[in-house]
């Protein structure tokens, strides 16, 4: 679709193209504060100060929030000078330990740490722990390294993403200890923070009860009341705004993002993916804004689409082609099915 196309709406182009906002550049931009940031502004606000340490879950369901939040608390960090260390955990991927070492040091690198002659000892510990050649390390001796260079950094951050990805790797078990290690080593000053899905929660505490115990917070993210869906696409819009002193929502209206959010099941990413096809379909049906029809029909064809996708991943397999006729010894012919016994021998 030409960009113009998007002019009717008083935009330079579809601001929802761009689902996620998950980089230390427009995180804080984009965030819609809920109920349970204000508890995690207290518990940063010990951590900054070094009144307080805390281990702390973030937990819910795909597209929830769950990055955002520690995308979130990593700006702030960089943003007041302290030391943090952000760490996506990949799937099916072994090594975690050693992708989690090479964190710490680029941001010791960074922070001007690594200095060949002046290196603190946790700095030179943790040079060991990326060399590690496989996944049989001592977790005791692991964390008790993350956990003094956490201490050694005060006010510091380590923000674990995705951690139900541990499922898919044969670190899963040693990792968890190593966190366990972690969470008794910190001091006053230091934050170690994770998001997981539900499920993954239920497994840790059924798998390794003594970390689990150790968790001081648990941050159940909900889903967007209508207002904070409508703040959220604000922000969107605002940055491809051509036009000033229009409604911030413009072009959608109120009924319509009720409508959205509620297809979206009160999803964040859910509900850009609902608004993105909405800017598409009322632009290319020359709408004059996003409103209740659009917002059905956007959804209908949604419904529909999912339909479709489902109905064809529950067909069963396409019948084996029969190959074609291949001579035997001697000019007779050989069915493609039959056993070629003589091709064997």
């Amino acid at each position: 679709m030409p960009g113009g196309s998007y002019e009717r709406y008083g935009l330079t182009s579809n601001p929802f193209r761009d689902l996620a906002s998950e980089s230390l550049d427009d995180v804080s931009l984009y965030h819609v504060n809920q109920d349970v940031d204000e508890t995690l502004r207290t518990i940063k606000d010990e951590v900054f100060d070094k009144d307080n340490r805390a281990v702390v879950a973030i937990i819910g369901p795909h597209g929830a929030g769950k990055t955002e939040r520690l995308l979130v608390t990593a700006a702030e960090a960089k943003e007041r000078g302290a030391f943090a260390v952000y760490y996506d955990v990949p799937a099916k991927t072994a090594k975690v330990l050693r992708g989690v070492a090479t964190a710490f040091q680029k941001v010791a690198t960074s922070k001007g740490k690594a200095k060949l002659f002046s290196q603190p000892p946790w700095l030179r510990a943790m040079a060991g722990l990326t060399k590690i050649p496989d996944e049989n390390y001592d977790p005791k001796d692991a964390g008790r390294v993350l956990g003094q260079a956490l201490n050694s950094t005060v006010p510091s951050f380590l923000l674990l993403n995705d951690l139900n990805n541990l499922i898919e790797s044969r670190e899963v078990d040693a990792f968890a200890k190593v966190i366990q290690e972690v969470t008794d080593a910190i001091k006053p000053g230091v934050l170690v923070m994770f998001s997981c899905y539900p499920s993954y929660l239920a497994w840790l505490t059924t798998n390794h009860p003594a970390l689990a115990s150790r968790i001081n917070r648990t941050l159940t993210l909900s889903g967007f009341s209508d207002d904070e869906a409508a703040l959220l696409l604000a922000k969107k819009l605002l940055v491809k705004r051509l036009v000033e002193d229009l409604d911030p929502i413009y072009p959608f209206d109120r009924e319509a993002i009720h409508l959205l959010n509620q297809a979206a099941g009160s999803n964040p990413r859910r509900l850009l993916e609902f608004a993105d096809l909405a800017v598409e379909y009322g632009a290319s049906h020359r709408s004059y804004r996003v409103d209740a029809e659009v917002a059905n029909a956007v959804i209908a064809l949604r419904a529909a689409t999912t339909a479709a996708s489902t109905a064809v991943a529950k067909l069963p397999p396409a019948p084996a082609q029969p190959g074609p006729v291949r001579p035997a010894p001697g000019g007779a012919k050989v069915a493609p099915d039959a056993k070629a016994s003589w091709a064997e021998g």
